[in-house]
């Protein structure tokens, strides 16, 4: 019988110290409101900002994808770094692919899929012009962003949280 209350007590220390790890960050802050605040693009500009840059230097890095002889960095929540990548030891910038909300990508056959925020967009590589142009956009594919403390941006119909 002791063990059995030895193991119960154990068992209860235990289950306290998981459930107070559920807190808030702030416990004082109201269930209604967040530590962080969202970007917020119009879904016009949202939709109409995809695009192909110059290179551009890396500021927030995310997951890398390896394609032919291209290298894809993440910048996270915003696009993708694209780098020559014929001589691993030395990765030549070449393009930046302007995304606002993106976080991760896919390749198959040559096409570039890619969550932008709420939307699932594709895009060709075309090797004679080394661009890659934009095919189509599936809308709402993908739940609205959350903040890291799990707080719903309260927004319009019109708008898309991208960061």
């Amino acid at each position: 019988m002791k063990k059995i209350i030895i193991r119960f007590c154990i068992l209860l220390c235990f289950s306290i110290m998981l459930v107070s790890c559920w807190g808030r960050v702030d416990d004082n802050m109201p269930l209604d409101q967040s530590n962080y605040k969202a970007v917020v693009m119009k879904r016009a500009d949202f939709e109409n900002a995809v695009g192909t840059l110059p290179p551009k230097n890396i500021i927030v890095s995310g997951k890398i994808y390896i394609f032919e002889n291209f290298l894809f960095i993440t910048e996270v929540n915003d696009g993708f770094h694209v780098f020559n990548y014929q001589d691993p030891t030395n990765p030549i910038p070449v393009k930046y692919i302007k995304a606002p909300g993106a976080t991760d990508l896919a390749i198959r056959n040559g096409v570039l899929y890619i969550n932008q925020a709420t939307d699932l967009i594709t895009l060709k590589y075309n090797a004679q012009t080394t661009t890659f142009d934009f095919m189509y956009r599936n809308l709402n594919v993908f739940p609205q962003k959350v903040s890291p403390d799990g707080y719903y941006e309260d927004i319009n119909s019109n708008e898309v949280v991208v960061n």
